[in-house]
């Protein structure tokens, strides 16, 4: 189970970075008005939202693979 723990930590805090970048790309997009930044931010902002993806799947795969769930 603290293993288990250390995994999610180590995950949840791998959260923080691109939510961070995710974010002030979105910002600095809105902030310019120019409609080429803009797009640039969105095509950044999507990268980051696939990092995501990707931390919230191995923490998918970790549960899945314990014997946490369900209890």
């Amino acid at each position: 189970m603290e293993r288990l723990m250390e995994q999610m930590d180590g995950l949840l805090h791998g959260f923080c970075q691109p939510l961070t970048v995710l974010q002030c790309r979105l910002a600095l997009g809105e902030l310019s008005g120019e409609p080429s930044a803009m797009r640039e931010a969105i095509e950044a902002a999507l990268g980051e939202c696939t990092r995501l993806n990707e931390k919230i799947n191995a923490m998918r795969e970790i549960l899945q693979t314990t014997e946490w769930r369900g209890r």
